[in-house]
């Protein structure tokens, strides 16, 4: 029987440059119910009227799910690029070195070049697998809100991650299970 279980490659990359990796500090980052200041030393408190006052307007229609490619002002693309790199970029990257040591990389699917990946700060990252030749890169990087998020742990968002890579992974064994009966 095929397996859904896959070992992280080593040197997965960053999310990319522009617009992909703004929209997700816009939808992830900012979003107060992911906590990201229980992951993240340091992180200002004031993180989501920061990028308002830097002029990211767009925050509110990201984080409602609008996918539409829109310009940020000049000082928002520049505040969003350095939240990037001080904040989301080390803590979405530490969870994808820990998730090996812990075992918690799964595929998406039979024939998905896509990882589900969980480290133990509990950020919930999502990875091409580089079986396309190309270098695997990050594609997301989210937390998973328990249900009282303003008074949760950081214990319970790393099992509230863990239980969403579990349904992940048994979703996935289904998959590879129904492409192996149909291989036979």
């Amino acid at each position: 029987m095929t397996t859904a279980y896959a070992t992280a490659p080593e040197g997965i990359l960053p999310m990319r440059r522009g617009w992909p990796r703004a929209r997700h500090v816009l939808k992830h980052l900012y979003r107060r119910s992911e906590r990201w200041d229980l992951v993240v030393k340091g992180l200002p408190k004031d993180l989501r009227q920061r990028a308002l006052q830097a002029g990211c307007s767009l925050i509110d229609r990201v984080q409602n799910g609008s996918e539409r490619w829109e310009r940020l002002s000049r000082g928002g693309a520049r505040l969003v690029e350095a939240d990037h790199e001080a904040f989301y970029r080390p803590a979405y990257m530490h969870s994808i070195e820990t998730s090996r040591g812990l075992g918690r990389v799964c595929h998406l699917g039979a024939g998905s070049d896509r990882l589900a990946l969980v480290g133990d700060n509990g950020v919930f990252v999502i990875a091409t697998d580089g079986t396309d030749g190309r270098a695997p890169r990050t594609v997301s990087a989210y937390r998973v809100s328990p249900y009282d998020f303003e008074n949760a742990t950081p214990e319970q968002f790393v099992e509230a991650a863990v239980r969403k890579w579990n349904d992940k992974k048994a979703l996935a064994q289904d998959t590879w299970q129904h492409e192996d009966v149909e291989d036979t």
